[in-house]
């Protein structure tokens, strides 16, 4: 189980620390969206990288028992799958490109990565 809440810790401070500047510095993150969106070498990075990372994660990771260190496997298995799909099918990003908008942060990023960040702080550093 040590390696599940190393993940969870991890997953929990990037996620809050994410929250917290999508809350506090949302002119940053709507600027950095937008390079990541519209600028290929963003992409490719962010999806080379996503897919390493996946596979890594997904590699050490792929436990599948019926508790919370489930919901850190689903977690890896999405950045190996949205890291592949980043690769595979780059243009398939301009569909979101709706969330990308300072709208669509507050309403979409801001409460999910707030919320995903809580939850694996309370697995990965209280339990």
């Amino acid at each position: 189980m040590d390696i599940s809440i190393v993940i969870a810790r991890v997953i929990s401070i990037l996620y809050l620390s994410m929250g917290i500047g999508l809350a506090f510095s949302n002119s940053y993150y709507n600027k950095a969206f937008k390079k990541i969106v519209h600028d290929s070498t963003y992409l490719f990075l962010g999806g080379w990288i996503a897919t390493v990372l996946g596979a890594v994660l997904v590699h050490y990771h792929n436990i599948w028992v019926n508790d919370w260190r489930t919901l850190v496997t689903i977690v890896c298995w999405i950045v190996l799958i949205k890291g592949a799909m980043l690769l595979a099918f780059p243009r398939l990003i301009k569909h979101f490109e709706g969330w990308f908008t300072p709208e669509g942060i507050q309403r979409y990023y801001l409460p999910i990565v707030t919320a995903l960040g809580l939850i694996f702080g309370y697995y990965g550093f209280l339990l």
